[in-house]
């Protein structure tokens, strides 16, 4: 007898970011329309061995641990997920707040490590939903951000790529609602802007325009907190202690090579943005990279529009370097590693959108 089975593409994905001191998973509060979800279950075993008087020590297998590292790439889509992300990093928001005074729609979020109280990063609950079906869901409780990476190009919308640790899903679960927002805006494809600064120069409306680079081919930030996870005696079994790894931030670049911009490899190697020789000493830097979106609304003449700023205030960069051969366009790559010495938040992040508030849940 013939049989239909059907598409992959009926799941679907939902989060909601859990307050503190809840043990129940959390509603899902947003769906996520991702693509290339990763689950990343996995269930150890080891054997269990002994003499019994054959010829093998192995008498069979004993599991010894259950866990899953879900996964996925999204576009960065205000209101759907975008926002959140930065608090589940963070752990520390500032906001939302009125974009300017007397904005009804427009909320300002200023995401930023707290060193003076600093936070144990915040949980979430992840859904995996197939729609074909009502009890097939996967449910990734207690979610810790891992890895964070942004990804933007000259030619398509920027993506973000969350990755976290967390408990063994409970499955076969009701399919989650698919909570969706009435106006869906992303940021698309040649809105974003590189700025490239010295350390210690504060960035301002007036004078930031003379450190943009003109094209930015191609970027890349990415956070990860090599977090890891491991049970603990009295839990049940596939629920995961989570433990907090040492931070690595690192990203990079691409540019066109021209008259304007081929000074950044000069200044990488000597130090100067006309020298001719190789310095001892690590050149740092700061860096913004600024996306502006569709209008939200226009508060006594001031238009306010969808905004994200990514500010990393200093970085060392590790390569800057151009190609000596080749058939195709002469461009310049750099790579950087973000310098992180705890007196201050070792990166911020402000998101002007029209999400009311973060898609936390109640306990």
């Amino acid at each position: 007898m013939g049989v239909i089975a059907p598409n992959l593409a009926y799941h679907y994905w939902s989060l909601g970011i859990k307050p503190t001191g809840k043990t129940a998973p959390e509603q899902p509060l947003i769906m996520i329309p991702g693509t290339e979800f990763e689950p990343e279950k996995e269930i150890e075993h080891d054997e269990d061995k002994g003499h019994t008087g054959g010829s093998s020590l192995t008498m069979g297998m004993y599991r010894k641990k259950a866990a899953s590292s879900p996964g996925y790439e999204d576009k960065a889509r205000y209101q759907q997920g975008w926002e959140d992300y930065w608090y589940l990093l963070f752990g520390h928001v500032t906001g939302p707040d009125p974009a300017i005074a007397g904005a009804t729609k427009a909320k300002k979020y200023v995401f930023a490590v707290d060193v003076v109280n600093p936070s144990d990063p915040p949980l979430c609950t992840l859904y995996n939903g197939y729609a074909k079906t009502a009890n097939d869901a996967y449910v990734y409780d207690n979610c810790m951000l891992n890895e964070l990476e942004v990804k933007f190009k000259n030619d398509e919308p920027m993506s973000i790529a969350p990755k976290f640790v967390s408990d063994y899903p409970q499955f076969k679960q009701p399919n989650p609602a698919r909570v969706v927002p009435t106006k869906k805006v992303k940021i698309e494809a040649g809105q974003t802007v590189l700025y490239y600064a010295p350390v210690g120069v504060t960035l301002t409306e007036a004078n930031k325009a003379q450190y943009a680079f003109p094209c930015v081919i191609e970027g890349n930030v990415k956070v990860n907190n090599n977090a890891e996870s491991e049970p603990c005696g009295g839990d049940d079994f596939g629920t995961e202690t989570k433990n907090m790894g040492i931070r690595e931030s690192e990203g990079g670049f691409t540019i066109p090579w021209t008259e304007q911009t081929k000074w950044i490899q000069t200044e990488y190697e000597s130090g100067t943005t006309d020298g001719t020789k190789v310095s001892s000493e690590p050149l740092r830097k700061q860096i913004l990279i600024e996306s502006i979106g569709p209008l939200i609304e226009t508060v006594t003449s001031t238009d306010i529009f969808h905004k994200t700023a990514i500010l990393i205030p200093d970085v060392t960069i590790t390569k800057c370097d151009s190609p000596q051969s080749g058939d195709e366009r002469k461009s310049i790559e750099t790579e950087f590693k973000i310098n992180d010495e705890s007196l201050a938040s070792f990166m911020t992040v402000e998101v002007i959108s029209e999400l009311a508030n973060l898609h936390i849940g109640t306990i």
